[in-house]
């Protein structure tokens, strides 16, 4: 009976040969646990979706009730409170995962040739991710809400030529009012998802025709030298996806949900007072992967500098980050240790980030709004 089943979807999509692919995939053996990184990437999009999802249900985008609306799942919706936990913390972690990914692949040398389009796409998605996390944030709509997004918007009109249409597209007209809340919500809910589940295929794709890259370690025995591109191609020794791999990527998957569970039940999401545009005194707290940003503020003080911390700074990063490939494309050693240049810039660009984070994420007096 389950070979004339197999048959039947064989004739029709190819069913055994789409099982056998997926397979015949190969991946380095010895960092095996890191390259985990990837699937849950993936299904932590997933939870997202799904959480987010539920609390459609409840939420209301719109500011006198959005943050009533975020209240009530939390405290009188069956479920609700762990739910919009789970979709905090998962939101928190997915970003976190990310840039250790990221770290992992830049290390490695992975974006080098023929993988450069994996980095960019890579790139994109991680843009995508940062811009869902910081538009999830404006949506509680609570008193940090409110002055985050009368904030953001003024530093996005600092963008030459287009800043001042920018600001308008997102509020909805020149300032924060009704349609901001819409506008924020359409951004989170449909138009990034989309983009993400568009580039999702075609980074997994493009993984898929060029194989997984691993770590230097799984090609010391190459007889080739380090400056053959065919070197990295053949790790020493490879196991299948599945079941190996695929074991290994389920408990990943399984550990983080659990830790992320826990934080949803033991610290639950902050709902925060309610917005008071007339406010007078009232510091906005940025989420952790902004604090960096946000302290940048500090050392361009005054209006007429404004522009290199908002625009001119984050610009040029993600400028050189998404050419990284096109930048490092010279030879095709992937070695840390035989990359001095770039493992250098790499853990200093690290320790910048982290200590502007660090220093960011102290506690601020209220200012003057």
């Amino acid at each position: 009976m389950f070979k004339k089943i197999q048959n039947w979807f064989d004739e029709r999509i190819g069913l055994t040969k789409l099982i056998n692919e997926f397979n015949g995939e190969r991946i380095p053996s010895k960092g095996s646990w890191i390259y985990t990184f990837g699937s849950l990437l993936a299904f932590l999009f997933i939870v997202q979706v799904v959480t987010g999802i539920f609390l459609l249900f409840y939420y209301v985008p719109y500011f006198p009730l959005a943050r009533n609306s975020t209240y009530f799942i939390k405290h009188h919706v069956l479920l609700g409170n762990i739910l919009l936990g789970i979709h905090l913390w998962g939101a928190f972690t997915m970003i976190f995962f990310l840039l250790v990914h990221m770290a992992r692949v830049y290390f490695s040398g992975a974006y080098k040739k023929p993988r450069e389009l994996q980095w960019v796409a890579g790139m994109v998605l991680f843009s995508i991710v940062i811009v869902l996390g910081l538009t999830g944030y404006m949506l509680i709509g609570n008193e940090n809400s409110w002055w985050t997004i009368n904030v953001l918007t003024n530093v996005a009109a600092h963008v030459p030529l287009v800043g001042g249409f920018l600001r308008i597209i997102v509020r909805g007209g020149t300032e924060t009012a009704t349609l901001t809340m819409q506008h924020i919500f359409a951004f989170h809910v449909w138009l990034l998802p989309i983009v993400a589940i568009m580039f999702i295929p075609i980074h997994i794709f493009l993984v898929r025709m060029t194989g997984e890259q691993g770590i230097a370690l799984e090609y010391k025995n190459s007889k080739l030298p380090d400056n053959d591109v065919n070197k990295w191609s053949h790790p020493d020794k490879t196991i299948p996806f599945f079941p190996d791999q695929f074991y290994r990527d389920m408990i990943v998957a399984v550990v983080v949900f659990a830790v992320i569970y826990f934080l949803a039940v033991y610290y639950g999401a902050a709902i925060g007072p309610m917005y008071r545009p007339l406010a007078l005194h009232f510091a906005p707290e940025s989420d952790w992967y902004f604090l960096a940003n946000e302290e940048l503020l500090k050392y361009f003080p005054g209006h007429g500098l404004i522009i290199f911390p908002t625009f001119i700074i984050p610009t040029i990063g993600f400028l050189i980050l998404f050419a990284i490939p096109f930048i490092d494309n010279k030879g095709s050693e992937r070695s840390p240790l035989k990359r001095p240049a770039a493992t250098i810039l790499g853990i200093l660009f690290l320790l910048l980030l982290v200590y502007l984070t660090l220093i960011g994420g102290q506690p601020k007096a209220p200012a003057a709004v």
